[in-house]
């Protein structure tokens, strides 16, 4: 067996500064989450304060990296301590606040810098203009956007054919536009070279994400965008709408949503950070959970190291727990693998996959621990 993925990887970087996987589906898949315990992979925090909305007793995030921590750690201390405003302001959500006169992001930082533990106080502090542009456009993965976004996006489509295929549409009319004017020979031929193994392991995620990838990964992303931008409304995407205008605009992922940041504020408290593997977090806290967001870590995993991922999960589950996870281009199932301990919830996950407004996954699953 190889090296695991943090021997064989950087972390001491922003890999994804939002978190591109949708929390919507998440949330309905996991679903009921009051006083649930939550076993949460960090990413960037999004989804992991995504959950607190829905008031469980805990939420552990968990990540490899203690920058992707210091994402998560800063969002927390800034929900707690600016209003919904400031919160989308200093995130980077928004350029200013309309009518208020405010400080620079540094400044308002530099307010809150006291609050965060030593690790994150110091990548912080280190990275001061990170902060100064807004956090969330921080990212590797983010930085790929955009080079997509003005070096390859404006050979393909003008910007009226852009903002066209963000307006409202029904099924008919998106189908229309994407077959008449969206998907043109050059779109495909430089869709594929810029999300190419190759270029996407250089500039967007890491050549050792795709290991245990078979097959040509640009055809299979590029049959997933054809179901975004068809089947799935494309008006209100927020992942969508960042890929193509480098802001959320008015299509906010779940957690920046103003009827949850009360919420969100008051079960702070509930969310609890933790660097490592997921099978350490579970050595530390010796509990069992009722809900699990995996993230894709299984993509980055040869099979046996799966096997025994997912044993230790299924060992740290409640009866009746779920566990939800995607596949982007490795496919891995807990219920396949283990069939007498846990069943896939078919029909939700086929349904929820379907409306994954994160449309470069290949499948969603939501797997439940029999009793």
């Amino acid at each position: 067996m190889g090296k695991t993925i943090d021997k064989r990887t950087r972390f001491d970087f922003i890999r994804y500064a939002n978190c591109w996987e949708d929390a919507d589906i998440l949330v309905k898949a996991l679903f009921p989450l009051k006083n649930a315990k939550c076993l949460s992979i960090a990413s960037s925090g999004d989804n992991s304060l995504a959950l607190l909305a829905f008031e469980p007793s805990l939420v552990l995030t968990v990540d490899l990296s203690s920058v992707q921590l210091a994402c998560v750690e800063l969002r927390k201390i800034v929900f707690r301590y600016l209003s919904y405003e400031k919160m989308l302001w200093f995130l980077g959500f928004q350029s200013q606040i309309e009518g208020t006169v405010h400080k620079t992001r540094l400044a308002v930082y530099n307010t809150l810098r006291s609050e965060l533990s030593d690790i994150s106080r110091e990548f912080w502090d280190k990275n001061p203009l990170l902060v100064k542009k807004g956090i969330i456009h921080a990212g590797k993965v983010e930085r790929y956007f955009k080079i997509f976004r003005d070096n390859v996006l404006p050979f393909v489509h003008s910007k009226k054919t852009i903002k066209t295929l963000l307006l409202k549409k029904d099924y008919t009319s998106r189908k229309k536009f994407y077959e008449k004017k969206w998907n043109t020979f050059l779109f495909n031929m430089l869709f594929k070279l810029f999300f190419s193994r190759l270029i996407m392991g250089i500039m967007g995620r890491d050549p050792e994400f795709f290991r245990y990838v078979e097959g040509s990964v640009a055809d299979r992303i590029l049959e997933r965008t054809r179901h975004g931008l068809t089947e799935l409304s494309t008006h209100d995407n927020p992942y969508l709408t960042f890929i193509l205008t480098g802001s959320f605009e008015n299509s906010l992922p779940l957690y920046a949503r103003k009827k949850h940041f009360e919420t969100i504020r008051n079960n702070l408290d509930n969310l609890e950070l933790f660097q490592g593997t997921v099978d350490e977090a579970f050595t530390k806290y010796g509990i069992s959970f009722n809900a699990f967001n995996l993230s894709d870590i299984f993509e980055y995993m040869d099979h046996k190291t799966f096997i025994n991922a997912a044993k230790n999960i299924l060992s740290h589950a409640q009866p009746q727990s779920r566990i939800a996870y995607w596949n982007m281009l490795v496919p891995r199932s807990i219920s396949e693998s283990f069939p007498q301990k846990a069943n896939l919830l078919t029909n939700l996950s086929n349904k929820l996959a379907f409306e994954d407004k994160t449309f470069f996954y290949q499948s969603f699953y939501i797997d439940k621990v029999v009793a």
